[in-house]
């Protein structure tokens, strides 16, 4: 009985990713090689690039280098800074919680649920909450964080449970 649920759940995933790459085709998304870019209009202007054995994605609009897909993390403010710079993300160290100007950056106010531009190559992203490493200016018991379902910054109190997206600093070093 167990064997034929890990069946269904594997060709569950198998169907599901079948699906994503033909909507990414269908919506004029090229994958080739490690780029993932987004037609608009006219010629590929590949904005994200898979890095790291495709377990990050480096923005080459803002050098920055963001998990490819966030893991199911919740904690609280302290906690989501411990968690990413503990993380070890395609054999890479140096991970940290993003500033909100950072998160920022992936929101695009044209999209919903989640609130990441058209054609993005990351995975696994709820419509949640996430920490930033932003405190508030006004009161040390407050942080910023974003929704991707509306793409808003806010703040709230540092004890609540977040889920934290990790980022580090590109650009992505050169293999040897």
């Amino acid at each position: 009985m167990r064997r034929s649920e890990e069946n269904r759940a594997m060709q569950a995933e198998l169907l599901y990713t079948a699906c994503a790459v033909t909507c990414l085709a269908m919506a004029g998304v090229t994958i080739s090689g490690t780029a993932v870019a987004a037609e608009q209009g006219g010629p590929a202007s590949p904005r994200f690039t898979l890095v790291f054995g495709g377990s990050a994605v480096e923005d080459k609009q803002t050098g920055l280098v963001w998990e490819q897909e966030p893991d199911r993390f919740h904690g609280t403010w302290t906690e989501a800074a411990a968690h990413c710079r503990e993380k070890v993300v395609g054999g890479q160290s140096g991970w940290r919680i993003p500033a909100v100007k950072e998160l920022s950056t992936l929101m695009d106010s044209a999209q919903r649920d989640p609130a990441l531009p058209a054609g993005h190559p990351f995975s696994n992203v709820k419509s949640a909450i996430y920490w930033t490493g932003t405190p508030s200016a006004t009161d040390d018991m407050v942080a910023w964080h974003v929704s991707f379902f509306t793409g808003e910054a806010v703040t709230d109190q540092k004890s609540q449970t977040r889920r934290a997206w990790c980022v580090r600093e590109g650009p992505v070093p050169n293999p040897r």
